[in-house]
């Protein structure tokens, strides 16, 4: 399903953020929004979600402008996974799971035996089943995150948003994620945008990219175009540059790694694994 932005600006007070940003995601692709800390990603997310009202500009969902639809009507298009949740409610797991089928589920009504059993099935799917009688208020960040993605996945939307979702995950968490969320787009034709900070991982999983700065965009496309090193160093300085592992896979490393007078200490052959 095609998200088209058009000539969004947008801010908190007077302070604005986005200025005149303009792309469309495509459809049924994963496509990462990258840039510096202050670019504007999350503001974008909100607007895109409606949390935020843009000052100018409109967005549109399958040809539907968002600042038109009801509560009930965007959570059928869109599912969004925030930065961080917090509930004041004793919720379990597999409650704030099943929460993400409110808006096919019918007032006053119950979740079915058919509901529990497709949410427990994307927990186990994600490694969280063991989790599903938990406090959700007890877990840590990067559980709550994967719990987070659970329910925007049982919400079973064609265009998930996901915002700074691998900030509290470990290494391979993060790598978990991002395979598991290329994989539900593959499978379900969805659409989804990802900010991360991680150049690489958009590398290695998404399929297009857009890059901005300062609320403006830098470029927009396949990842390999958008993340070439003159773009990267309008990004995020000049200490920035485009490589190759040993294998022959694109890295994307500080300068300074690179440099022969790099001060970075060299460990004899005997200590590297």
């Amino acid at each position: 399903m095609t998200v088209r932005i058009d000539n969004i600006s947008a801010g908190y007070g007077k302070v604005p953020i986005l200025k005149d940003i303009s792309v469309e995601l495509p459809d049924g692709q994963f496509c990462a929004l990258i840039g510096p800390n202050g670019s504007g990603k999350t503001t974008l997310m909100r607007c895109i979600n409606t949390i935020l009202n843009p000052s100018h500009g409109k967005i549109l969902v399958d040809n539907q402008d968002v600042s038109r639809l009801t509560r009930s009507q965007l959570a059928r298009l869109i599912g969004f996974v925030p930065q961080s949740t917090h509930s004041v409610f004793a919720f379990t797991v597999i409650e704030m799971v099943l929460m993400g089928g409110a808006a096919r589920i019918k007032a006053w009504s119950a979740p079915t035996r058919l509901d529990k059993h497709k949410a427990l099935l994307i927990c186990e799917e994600i490694g969280i089943s063991h989790l599903a009688a938990h406090s959700f208020q007890q877990l840590s960040g990067g559980q709550k995150q994967l719990v987070m993605l659970a329910r925007a996945l049982f919400q079973e939307t064609p265009v998930l948003l996901l915002d700074e979702p691998t900030s509290n995950l470990d290494f391979c968490n993060q790598h978990k994620m991002m395979d598991l969320v290329r994989d539900v787009i593959k499978r379900k034709n969805a659409t989804a945008l990802i900010t991360l900070h991680d150049p690489n991982l958009v590398l290695n999983y998404c399929d297009s990219a857009v890059l901005m700065k300062e609320g403006r965009l830098i470029a927009a496309g396949q990842v390999e175009t958008v993340l070439n090193d003159s773009n990267l160093q309008i990004a995020f300085g000049d200490n920035i540059q485009t490589d190759t592992t040993s294998r022959g896979m694109p890295v994307i490393v500080p300068k300074s790694l690179l440099s022969p007078q790099s001060n970075m200490p060299i460990l004899p052959k005997e200590h590297c694994i």
